[in-house]
């Protein structure tokens, strides 16, 4: 089934491909988001496939479409609005891959998330999967995932394309919350490709996304607590 990329005739040699998914706390997608918002990218192109996700919305007076793809200075960004179908996740992660490769791009950071509850400890915040040809990873100060832990989904079928082919990429890998949506993880990818480039996004909108929702969270399980407290009480009138 064909995955076919509709895109301006516009210089990609030597670009970076920069992407993620909605894996653990939707991070590949709120980065991403977050990134192409913040830069004003300009909208260069769309993805389609046979089972494109039914699904568009307007944003700013123009539709919305599931795969989108962006670009700031050389730098491409592919908005997965919608996650890919799931008979077709596979096909459309080696397309997207291949793609990158044919144009000529340069490198490719990809953007997901590892379970918080497998931090060992609070000052840790991210871990990272490289292929070899990647560069750079001394001086970003990121540690490696450790053994026995996996990338799984849309993120290990383009590192397994990207290394068979000796094409450098990095996966950034942030601890996220994996039962909602975690924009702190987010904000600490944005973090991390910064240090891997010159785009400096502000990530202050996110980070007060997290607080705001940490703060909501809280309120309810105060709220269930005296809830749980009164209906106690009541037991014994």
């Amino acid at each position: 089934m064909p995955i076919d990329f509709y895109v301006k005739k516009v210089p990609l040699k030597n670009s970076i491909l920069i992407t993620g998914f909605h894996g653990l706390g939707a991070t590949g997608y709120i980065t991403v988001k977050h990134a192409v918002t913040s830069l004003n990218a300009e909208l260069i192109g769309y993805i389609d496939s046979e089972r494109i996700p039914p699904f568009v919305s307007m944003d700013e007076g123009r539709l919305s479409l599931p795969f989108e793809i962006y670009r700031h200075d050389r730098y491409v960004f592919v908005l997965t609005n919608v996650p890919p179908h799931t008979k077709e996740r596979q096909e459309f992660s080696r397309s997207l891959a291949e793609w990158a490769i044919k144009e000529h791009f340069s490198a490719s950071y990809l953007i997901g998330g590892l379970d918080s509850r497998l931090r060992p400890s609070e000052n840790e915040k991210i871990r990272c999967a490289v292929t070899k040809n990647f560069k750079g990873l001394s001086d970003l100060g990121a540690p490696l995932l450790e053994k026995g832990l996996f990338v799984v989904g849309p993120l290990a079928i383009m590192l397994t394309h990207f290394e068979i082919n000796n094409f450098p990429a990095i996966a950034l890998l942030p601890y996220a919350n994996p039962a909602r949506p975690d924009p702190m993880a987010a904000a600490v990818a944005i973090e991390y490709i910064n240090k891997l480039t010159n785009l400096n996004i502000d990530s202050s909108q996110l980070i007060s996304d997290a607080r705001r929702i940490e703060a909501e969270i809280q309120e309810l399980m105060k709220q269930r607590q005296e809830r749980v407290k009164t209906d106690h009480r009541t037991l014994y009138i």
